[in-house]
């Protein structure tokens, strides 16, 4: 099966998944970017004579996608595609899951805080689930409240 770029060590069908769970590193630097993308993109088309839209389901570019991140894009094309590796992590059945599984592995694994032994960023993932979270270490005036354990 032609993955384009992408390192998967099981054989699979795009057709029985919804999307993938995937992590690019960078081999000059050590940085990575753990991110979503959908094997089909759903269109609705207005078909004359009829109320509702009809929907049309269209394989996306996922063989040949690199991510939506502006500064990992920026960094492929400075050091070309071959200084990257790409691998899918998860495969997943619905949109639900696989968005619960991308912001549950960005959470974990820290992608906003993580340093690398050079003081550079461990990921180029600047945000989470699409909403911009600023680190508390960042902000040291702004301190936090925990309710009181009994």
């Amino acid at each position: 099966m032609d993955l384009g770029h992408w390192i998967f060590d099981k054989e699979f069908n795009p057709e029985d998944w919804y999307g993938f769970i995937y992590r690019i590193r960078d081999l000059t630097t050590n940085q990575e970017y753990i991110g979503k993308k959908c094997f089909f993109n759903q269109l609705r088309k207005v078909v004359k004579h009829r109320k509702n839209r009809k929907i049309i389901k269209k394989e996306s570019n996922w063989r040949t996608y690199t991510s939506s991140s502006t500064h990992l894009n920026h960094a492929i094309d400075e050091k070309g595609k071959d200084n990257f590796e790409f691998f899918i992590e998860s495969l997943h059945k619905t949109k639900g899951s696989l968005t619960y599984a991308e912001v549950r592995m960005q959470i974990l694994e820290n992608v906003l805080t993580e340093k690398l032994p050079n003081s550079l960023p461990r990921y180029y993932n600047r945000q989470i689930s699409a909403i911009k979270f600023i680190p508390p270490d960042l902000l040291p005036e702004e301190k936090e409240m925990t309710r009181k354990k009994i």
